[in-house]
């Protein structure tokens, strides 16, 4: 798998490119806060005032691509996302960081859309699923290697050494859109007009029942982001050291078992099986988390350690499940639409799970980590039946003329 060129020239641009993600993230809210010069709140509302943007960027950036396609658009939106972040370096307000904030956002949700599609129309239909398992161990090496030299400019703690960190990350935006160029060229899918489907992603009921339950499951996101820092610091007795091995934890489980546990995902049943075993295994994690609570610290710790590993394991089947229904269940014509529509699912997830596991686990204790926990289980138990019903509703445009 890994010998495929374009598979190998994905992954080194998403290399590069998730590198310097991982510079702008570990410095991004002190950039926001002492060279910009926002406050904690308003780096908060333009952060999700951003992910809205990001949410709706899909499907407009999809039809894009589905029009003229995917490698032109991702290698356009990813030197212009280049070009855009080095405003962070001039900014110095709060009415002009936010439009800023929003457009790199919008920017930035487009491309992975895009670059999704990409995947889909650029790859054999065997290998999309392992390559988006083996694209995603370039993520997390990415990020891991990007925060890694971006705690140089964490020690020097000034604004020049913030503002290189922007410069550094818009660099590799620009580094991965040439390495992009040299994928090899694909048909543009037809428009409305002559056949294709044009934005029939936003009619297609059943594929958006799976994008909602999909964006259900990534909810789990905020557990990491948010949930598990609170609560182990807060809530149970556990060391504060415990957060930096559940990071470690899940960074390393994916990148070990990505690739193999997404092998034989592609037929839409056994992806559907596989959100089914994910959502249930995010299920018993919560109700660990919650029984941490006031426990010794090596009890707290163990069940931390069990609850991570049980909602990372959850995740990486989630992965492999959801990509293989997001490209079996489209209209091989519009991936663009459709990976678009998939994504803002995604997004949507990502910027409403640490609120979700704010109002329920972190403010209700047991009884919030089971709430949560009940929803992933009936999410997960929801995908059998409504990958049955898409698919059965497939064939009505896999049969039309092309």
């Amino acid at each position: 798998m890994a010998r495929h060129p374009v598979l190998r020239m994905l992954f080194a641009a998403l290399l590069v490119n998730t590198l310097g993600n991982g510079l702008f993230m570990t410095v991004s809210a002190l950039l926001f806060t002492r060279v910009v010069g926002l406050s904690p709140s308003q780096v908060g509302f333009a952060l999700a005032l951003g992910g809205v943007f990001g949410i709706v960027s899909g499907v407009p950036m999809g039809r894009v691509a589905d029009r003229f396609g995917a490698r032109p658009t991702v290698v356009a939106l990813l030197a212009a996302e280049g070009v855009l972040i080095l405003g962070y370096t001039v900014v110095h307000s709060f009415w002009a960081a936010v439009p800023l904030i929003c457009g790199v956002t919008f920017l930035d949700r487009g491309a992975s859309s895009v670059r999704n599609a990409l995947v889909g129309q650029a790859l054999p239909a065997e290998l999309r699923i392992p390559g988006r398992a083996f694209l995603r161990m370039a993520t997390n090496g990415g990020v891991g290697v990007g925060a890694a030299l971006a705690s140089v400019a964490l020690v020097l703690d000034t604004p020049g050494a913030y503002r290189t960190m922007v410069v550094l990350d818009a660099v590799t935006f620009v580094a991965a859109a040439l390495l992009l160029r040299r994928v090899p060229a694909e048909r543009p899918a037809r428009d409305a007009a002559s056949g294709g489907r044009g934005f029939g992603a936003l009619t297609d009921v059943p594929y958006l029942v799976i994008t909602v339950l999909s964006g259900v499951l990534v909810l789990q996101q905020g557990i990491l982001e948010v949930g598990v820092p609170l609560w182990v610091t807060r809530e149970t007795h556990a060391p504060r050291l415990l957060v930096s091995a559940c990071l470690v934890l899940n960074t390393s489980m994916i990148i070990a078992l990505q690739v193999r546990m997404s092998r034989g995902a592609e037929d839409p049943r056994v992806a559907a099986r596989a959100c089914l075993r994910a959502g249930t295994l995010m299920a018993v994690g919560c109700v660990l988390f919650g029984l941490s609570r006031g426990s010794d610290p090596w009890t707290a710790s163990l069940l931390v350690l069990g609850a991570m590993a049980l909602q990372t394991l959850g995740e990486v089947l989630c992965a492999a499940g959801t990509w293989a229904l997001s490209y079996e269940l489209a209209d091989e014509r519009a991936h663009g639409v459709y990976q678009g529509v998939f994504n803002g699912g995604f997004a949507a997830g990502a910027l409403l799970g640490p609120l979700v596991v704010t109002q329920t686990a972190l403010r209700h204790g047991m009884a919030g980590w089971l709430v949560f926990g009940a929803v992933f289980l009936v999410a997960a138990v929801l995908f059998v039946p409504a990958t049955r019903w898409a698919a059965a509703n497939r064939p009505a445009w896999e049969k039309a003329p092309a």
